[in-house]
């Protein structure tokens, strides 16, 4: 395994044991990003499954666990960062305890408010859900740090697939500003950047509409163009401070082209590779698979990423496989 300026480099998965069987080939990373659906968290049994499937598949020493928490909450509705419930609750309570018990060392969760109603999008509605965020940002991250597991928050793209294919809105956790008041308001609470989600952001600051224009997207690209925000990667970056502590690495294009793969996109991640993992302990490799069991371009985007650091480790040569395209929940079965 090798680290790359500082940070270690991961791939993504599911904890199934055809996923794990294949992330843990050689080149064998320096750990997983795990994400876990709802369906992992649904009771106890569920839980006691993906803890076997670990210990069956014999992670190597020093091998590093984070955890990303799912779409959808324990009472089926979106997962919500501003709505404190019980259910969303619970569901902090069950991720913090899986992490704890796999050995993780880091817990995301979505920086997050979905609404189908792009008029929501205000910034008197920003303000508010901001404020209503902190207090299940300050529980999710308390049990957390009590569990010895860092907690994080993700942003998110301008317009939200949610697994549905469907089209929703955010008022919070597109530009930075919106992750560092929540990390300034939580003691402990940390970023995971989705360079993927971040551009497409940036497109629509800049004005690309992916074919989507008219006036459902007006209010989308007016709120975007009025909230604080960036205008650039290396602005986001740094507008981060040293809130981030690990990065989604995929790249993007237009509005809806998210986890592509990592040299096809708008974004030159070679460019800001040593900045995002100079600000970074961990790089998570998340480009959208054409069979989410083998990790082809997560495995490309492992190479590259070592390559531009410094530290480029031998890989047999692979096919190059079709692009992978988004399904009809939007997005792969990982992410």
């Amino acid at each position: 395994m090798s680290s790359a300026g500082g940070a270690r480099v991961l791939l993504k998965a599911r904890p199934s044991a055809a996923q794990l069987a294949d992330r843990l080939c050689s080149p064998v990373p320096d750990g997983l990003e795990l994400y876990l659906d709802a369906a992992d968290l649904v009771d106890e049994e569920a839980m006691d499954g993906v803890v076997r499937r670990l210990e069956a598949s014999n992670v190597p020493a020093g091998f590093i666990l984070l955890v990303e928490g799912p779409v959808r909450s324990l009472d089926g509705e979106f997962f919500d960062l501003s709505r404190d419930s019980e259910a969303d609750r619970e569901l902090s309570r069950r991720i913090v305890g899986l992490s704890r018990r796999i050995g993780a060392v880091g817990a995301n969760v979505h920086a997050i408010a979905p609404n189908s109603d792009p008029r929501s999008l205000t910034l008197e509605e920003r303000s508010a859900l901001l404020e209503r965020a902190v207090v299940p940002a300050r529980f999710f991250a308390e049990l957390a740090l009590a569990a010895g597991v860092v907690p994080t928050i993700e942003n998110m793209p301008p317009i939200l697939r949610m697994r549905e294919n469907g089209f929703y809105y955010s008022s919070i956790g597109m530009p930075p500003q919106d992750l560092t008041e929540l990390v300034a308001a939580v003691p402990g609470l940390r970023v995971i950047l989705d360079t993927s989600h971040a551009q497409l952001y940036l497109n629509l600051r800049r004005g690309v509409d992916h074919g989507l224009g008219g006036e459902r997207m007006k209010p989308l690209r007016d709120f975007a163009a009025d909230a604080p925000g960036a205008d650039s990667m290396t602005e986001y970056v740094t507008l981060l401070g040293d809130s981030m502590i690990g990065c989604h690495v995929a790249n993007a294009s237009g509005l809806l082209g998210e986890g592509l793969p990592y040299a096809d996109g708008d974004l030159d991640l070679d460019g800001i590779m040593p900045m995002l993992a100079a600000r970074s302990q961990y790089l998570v490799t998340e480009t959208l698979e054409a069979d989410h069991d083998r990790a082809i371009l997560m495995r490309d985007a492992q190479a590259r990423i070592l390559r531009t650091l410094g530290r480029a480790q031998p890989a047999p040569p692979a096919p190059t496989p079709p692009r992978a395209q988004p399904t009809a929940m939007g997005h792969a079965e990982y992410d």
